[in-house]
């Protein structure tokens, strides 16, 4: 265990100090992203927590060398003294899903802000839970999508926004297609928590297919509608009733009309660790269709900064195919990583939270009014989610949200 330097204390006075709960190697990005982000001034690393001395010594050893100094928290009790600690602001939560439940709301218990690995929880009872708790304590609980922070996400969707009407251009929304999948291989399915109904119940679906859901979700708010139903096209379980493989539909409507009298718009999105890596999303318009080939991960020597816009048309008697595609090139932020851009809101927002009391700065205000459209985007997201996993308990029922 390392001892608190007095530099630590002073930078502790304006960085938004962060303990990460666990040594899990998903944390391996966010401590890189954490410690890009001590440069800007926004936010350090502090502490760990992990039951196993030596695993958590290994990972301070193996992924934090660019942290000024790391307090260990080891031993059976070293989460609940990691959130006990003043040298923590915010924590890092990456464990499986079912201990989100007890560690995100002992973390808020505590005072600290949380982000924490998707799924959020396994109920919509817990998941209102937290945002209550969040509000009465005034800190922020953030999942760790980490698309969602990267530029081209908003600039997509402005350009959805602003041409919704427009039939010279994209025109309206009409479905989305989108696919996410890995092959796990044999120690995959033998040991990985994933898969295991006592870690991450929900597969292939939280793991996967919650980002799929989360960018047609945000695509859909662009034409004013909102997921209404959930059906389960197919599915397969592993042995222990956890999803491995599966094909959805989402079925959105217009927040206006009546969902019974009007078509819907559809999502239909793959989830599976039984397929080669796919990362792809198609958003078709009644003009033109919009690609994206790295939905989540960008790809080597590409950042994901740009999509594509597609059109075709047919020669005469059908002949051949003419396609017509636009690259469309994003805003860049110098190369800088998604997590690094997800922990430099997170500081930002929590910054901004602890300030909206004393302060009316625009600035923090307008970054509050984008917490409180994570949060709400979250939310509907875990909704959808228990949806898809309600329709695989009943066998691919269609599953009602409204």
């Amino acid at each position: 265990t390392t001892a608190t330097t007095t530099e630590q204390q002073q930078n502790h006075q304006t960085l938004l100090s962060i303990g990460i709960l666990g040594a899990a190697q998903i944390a391996r990005k966010n401590v890189a992203a954490i410690c890009h982000n001590q440069k800007q001034s926004l936010c350090q690393l502090t502490a760990i927590a992990s039951r196993s001395n030596e695993k958590a010594q290994q990972f301070v050893q193996e992924h934090c060398s660019k942290a000024k100094e790391v307090r260990i928290f080891s031993g059976t009790n070293a989460y609940d003294e990691l959130l006990s600690s003043s040298l923590v602001d915010a924590v890092y939560i990456p464990l499986p899903t079912s201990l989100h439940k007890e560690w995100v709301r002992k973390a808020l218990n505590h005072g600290k802000h949380v982000l924490v690995e998707k799924p959020v929880t396994l109920t919509m009872e817990d998941f209102q839970e937290f945002q209550e708790l969040a509000n009465q304590k005034q800190k922020y609980v953030l999942d760790g999508t980490m698309f969602v922070h990267n530029p081209r996400t908003r600039q997509l969707l402005e350009y959805l926004r602003n041409n919704a009407t427009n039939d010279d251009c994209f025109g309206t929304v009409l479905r989305m297609d989108s696919t996410f999948s890995f092959l796990g291989d044999e120690e995959f399915f033998a040991n990985n928590i994933r898969i295991k109904s006592g870690g991450d119940p929900f597969g292939c679906v939280g793991d996967l297919g919650w980002y799929s859901i989360r960018m047609a979700l945000l695509v859909m708010k662009t034409q004013q509608h909102t997921a209404k139903k959930v059906k389960v096209a197919h599915y397969q379980l592993n042995q222990q009733g956890v999803p491995i493989d599966l094909t959805g539909l989402v079925y959105f409507y217009s927040v206006d009309c009546d969902h019974n009298a009007t078509p819907p718009k559809l999502l239909s999105f793959h989830c599976s660790f039984l397929h080669p890596l796919r990362q792809r999303m198609e958003v078709v318009g009644s003009k033109q269709s919009m690609i994206l080939n790295d939905l989540v991960i960008p790809q080597q020597g590409r950042p994901s900064l740009h999509y594509e816009l597609r059109s075709q048309s047919l020669t005469a008697c059908d002949e051949f195919a003419v396609d017509q595609t636009q690259n469309i090139s994003c805003e860049t932020v110098a190369a800088v990583s998604q997590e690094t851009l997800m922990w430099r809101h997170m500081s930002q927002m929590c910054r901004a939270m602890e300030e909206e009391s004393s302060s009316s700065d625009e600035s923090s205000m307008m970054i509050q009014r984008v917490s409180n459209e994570m949060s709400h985007m979250s939310y509907e997201t875990q909704k959808v989610v228990l949806a898809v996993i309600e329709s695989i308990r009943k066998d691919g029922a269609e599953i009602d949200l409204s």
